[in-house]
């Protein structure tokens, strides 16, 4: 009797976190969406997000950093010494469009100041994504094991658990690293764009709506082996 407390409770328990989790997950990008849209209308007193990124990049990276265009919307990154701008990013003037922006150089600040702690940082989530391919696979060929040589079974399994957590951990990794781009976007909105404490805060309300955004990657990854999340690319 107890046991089947212990037990009811337990899956009630899994099934509320696994609720909660979902509903973060896809409430992040929607809200994204909506935040940007919502401080889109308000104008950021300067030419337009390509002058900025150009002004910044002359005045922080010695116009080392380049200013490239690329399709979609909010698909905006950087790579390599360049920051790829949406169209709706790039020919804008308001506070989400320049947050956007300094984001993407914000991560230029961090190959700049920290070049080897992005450097292992870039390695660990190729090797994340590599092993990603093959963590399913290795599950399901471990149930398969487990009907025919329980030792295997056991060994296919575990690799595949820690193929997961390593990808969870990279996930992790991945939200710091967007923060500290974050916080990097800020000091350069208040030094380039003269952004008042209104407009930082505006901004900063942007930055956390896509901060969100990782962590419910983070939590739909957690929860792939449910096969009840979609993945989707954001920011």
């Amino acid at each position: 009797m107890i046991l089947n407390i212990v037990l009811y409770s337990l899956i009630g328990v899994l099934v509320l976190v696994i609720v909660i989790c979902l509903a973060i997950a896809n409430y992040a990008g929607s809200n994204l969406v909506t935040v940007f849209e919502k401080y889109e209308k308000y104008n950021a007193d300067f030419f337009d997000t390509m002058t900025l990124a150009k002004n910044i990049s002359y005045g922080e990276f010695m116009g080392k950093v380049q200013v490239g265009t690329v399709q979609g919307f909010l698909s905006d990154y950087y790579y390599r010494g360049t920051i790829h701008l949406s169209p709706r990013i790039a020919s804008a003037s308001n506070i989400s469009a320049f947050s956007v922006c300094a984001h993407e150089l914000g991560h230029a600040m961090q190959y700049r100041d920290e070049p080897q702690k992005m450097k292992k940082f870039g390695k660990k989530v190729m090797l994340s994504n590599t092993i990603s391919k093959f963590t399913l696979p290795l599950f399901v060929i471990g149930i398969i094991c487990i009907f025919f040589n329980i030792i295997v079974a056991i060994s296919v399994l575990s690799l595949s658990v820690i193929m997961f957590l390593i990808g969870l951990m990279t996930k992790l990794s991945t939200i710091k690293i967007e923060k500290e781009a974050s916080e990097n976007g800020i000091k350069l909105l208040q030094k380039y764009a003269n952004f008042d404490e209104n407009q930082v805060k505006y901004a900063r309300k942007v930055l956390n709506a896509a901060k969100l955004t990782y962590i419910a990657s983070f939590l739909k990854s957690m929860l792939k082996w449910t096969m009840l999340v979609n993945k989707y690319d954001f920011y």
